[in-house]
């Protein structure tokens, strides 16, 4: 995955809760956020796997169609 600005770190999780929580809870909650969107994101990837193969592929011959090789 690639990192991302706006990753949930320890002190934007603070920042974002607004009140007093102790390290080691803050942690195990940031955790399971970020194992929960690991998780969303893998079932939303697969249930949408299908509409990105067929968008924009090309199919490209290995030989020419007879059409072209038979025109001269």
């Amino acid at each position: 995955m690639i990192k991302r600005v706006n990753e949930l770190s320890l002190e934007r999780a603070k920042a974002l809760l607004g009140k007093e929580i102790s390290e080691e809870r803050l942690k195990k909650v940031v955790e399971r956020i970020k194992a929960f969107c690991k998780v969303a994101y893998q079932l939303y990837s697969k249930t949408n796997e299908t509409e990105k193969t067929n968008d924009n592929v090309r199919e490209l011959y290995s030989e020419p169609p007879d059409e072209f090789t038979n025109a001269a």
